[in-house]
């Protein structure tokens, strides 16, 4: 069971460095170079590079060069600013617009999500590792779906006290936007995973909270499904503790490309490496 006290200090410790390290508000080496690279490697959108520098009046007419690129909306700015692109949401867009590429990310099929590319007019997506990780509960919610259907929090009594540990539900693995940062689109299959069973319960204050009674390790998707449609009562989930090691078999995606990686690097948990940010191209 490879839930203890060292892993979730290491979780922390990370987060606390790479938040740290940034300027608050400002993009990243890694975004300024990225965005960069997307102005210099796509379509202008208006056949005309100077576009950007010209006045024009509303109601504006866009041509049929023009693309949407799908980024959360953080971002926005400055997709417009430095990559001279079309956002699909910015920071004061309306509520339809950030609500669209939310359930984008969160779509659990890719059938789904081209739905709402279609409609949005997306040809790139960029998605950086907050957006995928620290972000998500933020996404999920403009989704209008609960974050505990993706992730939440479990506790393990570990030496008379409850230790807290945050685990991916089969919901987070399978959504869009983990299946294209986390998996590069790529298909999986799982090598192991596991099935927790928990209670719920209630604190001396009052605060609900879940408390894992049990963990059971499987070699296959199957036997997992297979063990928790065996159990007569109780409340079983297939989880992991690692958003990057999918518990669930994942198909390849058929229509994005990744076409860029930051030369910028986080670090994972784990101790591995990944580019900060990635950028997907839509394929027909």
């Amino acid at each position: 069971m490879p839930l203890n006290e060292a892993w979730w200090h290491t979780c922390l410790v990370g987060t606390a460095t790479d938040t740290a390290k940034q300027a608050r508000y400002a993009p990243s080496d890694a975004w300024c170079s990225s965005l960069s690279w997307l102005k210099e490697n796509t379509p202008d959108p208006f056949g005309n590079p100077d576009f950007y520098y010209e006045f024009y009046e509303l109601p504006f007419q866009y041509p049929e060069s023009a693309y949407g690129v799908m980024a959360w909306w953080d971002y926005g700015y400055w997709i417009t600013r430095i990559a001279h692109r079309l956002p699909n949401a910015n920071p004061s867009q309306n509520r339809k617009a950030v609500t669209s590429v939310a359930s984008f990310f969160t779509a659990q099929d890719e059938e789904s999500a081209q739905e709402i590319r279609q409609e949005l007019g997306s040809s790139y997506i960029i998605i950086d590792n907050q957006t995928a990780t620290s972000k998500f509960w933020a996404i999920a919610t403009w989704a209008g779906k609960e974050s505990t259907e993706f992730s939440d929090i479990y506790y393990v009594p570990q030496q008379g006290r409850l230790m807290p540990f945050q685990l991916f539900h089969p919901e987070y693995y399978r959504s869009l936007v983990v299946r294209l940062y986390n998996f590069d689109g790529k298909a999986v299959t799982p090598e192991r995973l596991f099935v927790i069973s928990y209670q719920p319960k209630v604190s001396r204050e009052g605060k609900p909270y879940k408390e894992i009674t049990s963990a059971e390790q499987f070699d296959s998707y199957e036997e997992a499904e297979a063990y928790i449609l065996s159990q007569k009562s109780g409340n079983y989930k297939i989880v992991n503790d690692n958003p990057f090691v999918s518990p669930v078999p994942l198909e390849a995606l058929k229509h994005y490309r990744l076409i860029h990686s930051s030369k910028s690097l986080t670090r994972l948990p784990s101790g591995e490496v990944i580019p900060s940010i990635k950028i997907f191209e839509y394929i027909d």
